[in-house]
């Protein structure tokens, strides 16, 4: 998978991210993935990546894999992306011969969990989320079936989060410690009033898993 590792770098699943890409490297990368599935994977560049970036600094183990949905080629050579976020991958190993990084990637789900702990996390997830915002108006179904992870990446990928905050649900590949920080995340005032804005775009998504959050209104 080629890689475009970015200071502060995360593309979470179901995010879209716009990128200007200019550096002679990542055009031929560009040139190559044009040909093919049109994947990268975005890179959290490490502290310390300022003495050596265009050489290869330290990166985050866990990356986002994105696709390619908008694409133009300007005319002097530069290009406007947006990618969007499918999942995340692990960096097994760097691999040489090219003038970008690229790496082997082992895609990391959430994994198959038990069916009660599923219902632990699903109830964790909303009894928190309706603890935090205390709005009588909505109503949430515990026994619904909707995936865990994908709802939390939702949420956080909608709120304004700060780079670091981004980065660290990125890196959470822990589906339990995943939601633990975005329920963290919620403590904040700011954070709250956002989610409730969002909750008729998250009901949607919901529905489009096939199993839906709940009315809200």
């Amino acid at each position: 998978m080629p890689l475009f590792p970015l200071p502060h770098g995360a593309l979470l699943p179901g995010e879209l991210l716009p990128l200007h890409v200019f550096e002679p490297r990542y055009r031929v990368m560009l040139e190559e993935i044009r040909k093919g599935d049109r994947l990268i994977g975005i890179a959290t560049l490490l502290p310390g990546w300022e003495t050596d970036y265009h050489g290869s600094p330290a990166l985050a183990d866990v990356v986002g894999l994105g696709r390619v949905v908008k694409d133009r080629l300007n005319p002097d050579g530069t290009s406007d992306i947006v990618l969007h976020g499918l999942l995340r991958g692990e960096i097994i190993e760097e691999l040489p011969g090219k003038p970008f990084r690229r790496a082997q990637l082992m895609i990391r789900g959430d994994g198959h969990w038990h069916a009660a702990e599923t219902y632990r996390l699903r109830r964790e997830l909303l009894t928190g989320i309706a603890e935090r915002l205390r709005n009588r108006q909505l109503s949430f179904d515990l026994t619904a079936g909707f995936d865990v992870g994908a709802l939390a990446d939702r949420i956080a990928s909608a709120l304004d989060l700060s780079v670091e905050q981004r980065v660290e649900m990125l890196q959470a590949l822990d589906l339990e410690r995943r939601v633990a920080l975005l329920l963290s995340l919620l403590r904040e005032k700011a954070h709250r009033q956002q989610l409730l804005e969002i909750i008729p775009s998250l009901h949607a998504f919901s529905l489009a898993l096939g199993s839906p959050l709940g009315p809200a209104t």
